[in-house]
Parts: C-alpha cells; structure tokens; sequence
C-alpha cells in the first residue's frame, strides 16, 4: 500500500481529495487540516499533498521544513499559482509536483505515478502563462446566490448558518444546494466543493503566498 498524506485547511477539499483517492484500492489516504499537526508527526508517508494557502504555515514552508528532515520525501504542492515566478520557488524547494486544485481526479492520480516512479512533475500551463478560464455558470444553470452558498459550504458553514448570513430560510438553501448537486452532477457537500474548484467556480485567493 501507498500512505499519502493530505494537508489542507479546507476540510471539505481535503475530505473530498481524501474520499477520491481512496477509491483506488493501491492508496492508504489520511487527512490533516494543519501543517503544524504535521510536523508534529513520527509517520513518514510515501507522499505529501499539500495545500500552498495555509494560515498556520504556508505550503511551501511546510515542505522545506520536511525535506529538511529527509530530502527523499515526495511531496506535491496544490496550487493556483500559474507562472514561471512560482515554478522557480517550486524547484529551488525540491517539491516533487505541481497541481492546480482544479486537477480531475485521473490528472491527479497521473501525477501521484509520475512522483512515486521518481520524476519531478510541472503541468504546462505553468509555461504558457495563463490563467484557467472560470467555467460559464450560466451553461451550469447557477447564480450568484448559487456560488454563494458554494462559498460558504468551502467554509465550512452549516445550512442553519448560511441561512442565517443569507437571511433565508433553511428550506431555501436546501433547495439551493439540491439544485447545486444536480447541476454538478455530486451526491454531497464534499464533492460539490472539490468540482467548483475543479471548475474553477471558488476562488482560493492563493496569489499572495508566491512571496513566501
């Protein structure tokens, strides 16, 4: 079996990654939601995904830290960063990968076996300078209170609590989260955070960590 450990302060991200993977029976996946907590730990894994936007630690400090530690250890960097500024910190550190969290699930399970047989992995986007385009949320049939809520299901937030900053009842955004589910085509909370990422619909606000 292959131990990865995910590291990422979106518990609904990190949960949804973890659920993903684990659906190939080859990974032993466990989820944490702080970089401290990592350090902190006596396990080695086989493989580090990391989030690059934390507040306790950035990603890219929790990986020098780690390599420090044992320069043999894989670790990929999830990130939004797109540009040869970021691909030059990235290689200076000695990440083993990059991924945007936008990445399917096939695209990042490529990139696992890309690291695990020993390369270093740069998506080329990275060289073509550009920014992923947001998915149409008109062609998806959602709206800004739609994305809204999407936002704060990232969060974390309950439907009570969304209700409650929303001011609507928690019928209403019950409706809109199933009218969310269907539009996705996902079953639950976790999934429908993971696919707006994918589809580039939340925003991760990862730009100010490139200085770090």
């Amino acid at each position: 079996m292959i131990s990865i450990l995910i590291v990422d302060d979106h518990h609904l991200v990190g949960e949804g990654t973890k659920e993903m993977l684990e659906g190939e029976e080859k990974f032993c996946v466990h989820y944490v939601a702080s970089a401290l907590e990592v350090l902190d730990m006596d396990t080695i894994y086989d493989l580090y995904i990391v989030d690059i936007h934390m507040p306790d630690l950035s990603g890219i400090e929790l990986a020098k830290k780690l390599l420090k530690r044992n320069n043999d250890l894989k670790i990929i960097l999830y990130t939004g960063l797109h540009n040869q500024k970021s691909l030059s910190l990235f290689t200076q550190v000695g990440i083993s990968g990059v991924i945007s969290k936008t990445a399917t699930k096939s695209e990042l399970i490529t990139l696992i076996n890309t690291v695990l047989s020993g390369y270093t992995f740069v998506p080329l986007s990275i060289f073509k300078h550009k920014k992923q385009k947001r998915t149409n949320t008109y062609t998806l049939g959602l709206t800004e209170k739609d994305l809204t809520i999407l936002k704060y299901v990232s969060d974390g937030l309950s439907n009570k609590e969304i209700a409650k900053k929303l001011f609507l009842a928690d019928r209403s955004v019950e409706y809109h989260l199933s009218k969310i589910y269907k539009n996705l085509n996902v079953k639950k909370r976790e999934e429908a955070v993971v696919e707006a990422f994918r589809l580039n619909l939340l925003d991760l606000n990862e730009e100010g960590d490139e200085q770090k």
